[in-house]
């Protein structure tokens, strides 16, 4: 998804498996890989910034009247910004404050120095989170936030699956969960905000929400589960669409045509190269988690950049040579990783990387999903240029990438079960998979 046309490239899918039937049945449907834990649960429940929990639009008249009378306030009827659109509207001095809680805005968006420049023009800044980030060093006032670890709550996966989290160890320090500070700031600033659990802010939103009208922690108790949408008796749905009725009058579906988009900042004879960018197995993104961790900084000490070997023999580099690696927005000094992972005039480098002088993002644009506003991160054209032959490769030896491949088609779960020591669970296996 992150192209220009990444959500057109998500529609397209569904076309095709529309098209294909695959919906509506066990082991169908699209299934997109979170980067993070809670990602779906952040959009359930109404941080995007034109709904409400359970993807209520803020403009429907009928939703926001029933959390008025909820909540005793009125509601705008304005959608709010995104955080790309905030940067520019930092920029143009249109937004003067900002409150950012558990986003390391300053590195992990793209384009970073035109993000960080766009915090300097703010009046007044606010991070909430866990580490002193990159963001923290911009902001006026640092509020210190508690992992999950420490904290009660719940967390949503990618099928729809709402899950308890218990509190493990206390809040170190004067660190407190982000329910609680947003609980106590809204009380000093005059609201009647008296939650003491999570639990009841999750019953105040099933109370309002019609996706989660079912939704109880007592139901969520020990490993128990639930599958949104849930009705008021507790029933989750497991398969959307088993019935066969979409969301459509007649009950239909519908095809959703799209149209081709050119990619963004492509390669040309200065910026020859195009640099794909992504995770790595070891960190956390950028590292502004994991880059606390002794044990994994250990591993995987510094960014790198990985190049293939013929291209590698013509500009002249080796495992741990220096180079920049400059776009037309940044430059950065990275080491040198030969590995046949890549080939012809591709290069691949993590994201791992929190100072300007190694971030993946200070090479990045600006350039964005013309739908949803995500960035473009891997529309990225480079040139690189020689700083140093010689120097250590930035992976050590015994790395698992240095080893030899064993490729297999899948997980191979087969496999298991035809082993003569396998026992299968009490649950029987599931029918119609295909395995």
């Amino acid at each position: 998804t992150q192209h220009t046309m990444g959500a057109d490239t998500a529609t397209a899918l569904c076309n095709l498996l529309l098209l294909t039937g695959n919906f509506g049945e066990f082991a169908t449907g699209g299934y997109p890989m979170r980067g993070h834990n809670n990602v779906q649960g952040a959009s359930d429940f109404g941080c995007m910034p034109g709904r409400f929990p359970g993807y209520d639009f803020v403009t429907d008249d009928t939703v926001r009247a029933r959390y008025e009378q909820a909540w005793g306030a009125e509601l705008t009827t304005r959608k709010g910004l995104n955080n790309h659109e905030m940067v520019t509207h930092m920029h143009d001095g249109d937004l003067k404050s900002l409150y950012v809680v558990g986003e390391d805005m300053g590195i992990v968006d793209s384009d970073a120095l035109h993000v960080q420049s766009a915090f300097e023009k703010l009046e007044f800044m606010v991070v909430q989170d866990m580490f002193f980030s990159r963001t923290c060093e911009f902001a006026d006032v640092v509020l210190p936030a508690s992992p999950s670890v420490e904290k009660e709550g719940t967390f949503v996966n990618t099928e729809r699956r709402i899950q308890r989290l218990y509190q493990v160890f206390e809040p170190l320090g004067d660190s407190k969960p982000d329910w609680l500070i947003h609980t106590e700031l809204a009380r000093a600033l005059g609201a009647d905000w008296n939650y003491s659990h999570p639990s009841e802010i999750m019953h105040e939103a099933a109370s309002i929400a019609d996706m989660f009208a079912g939704v109880h922690y007592d139901r969520l108790e020990g490993f128990n589960s639930q599958q949104w949408p849930v009705a008021a008796d507790g029933t989750s749905q497991a398969n959307l669409y088993s019935n066969g009725q979409f969301h459509f009058e007649n009950g239909m579906a519908r095809f959703h045509p799209v149209h081709w988009t050119e990619p963004t900042d492509q390669p040309d004879d200065e910026y020859d190269l195009h640099l794909n960018n992504g995770r790595l197995l070891e960190h956390f993104h950028e590292g502004n988690l994991t880059d606390e961790t002794p044990g994994i900084v250990f591993k995987i000490s510094r960014a790198f950049v990985e190049v293939p070997p013929d291209l590698a023999a013509e500009r002249g580099v080796q495992p741990g040579s220096i180079v920049r690696l400059v776009s037309r927005r940044g430059a950065i000094k990275v080491a040198v990783e030969v590995t046949d992972r890549v080939s012809g005039h591709q290069l691949y480098m993590p994201m791992h990387g929190r100072a300007n002088s190694e971030a993946i993002n200070v090479l990045t644009s600006f350039e964005a999903d013309k739908d949803t506003d995500t960035p473009a991160y891997k529309e990225l054209a480079v040139r690189m240029e020689m700083i140093s032959a010689d120097g250590t490769p930035p992976l050590k030896a015994n790395n698992q990438r240095n080893q030899a491949r064993h490729p297999t088609s899948g997980v191979e779960v087969g496999r298991k079960w035809d082993r003569d020591d396998y026992r299968r669970p009490p649950k029987p296996r599931p029918t119609g998979s295909g395995l």
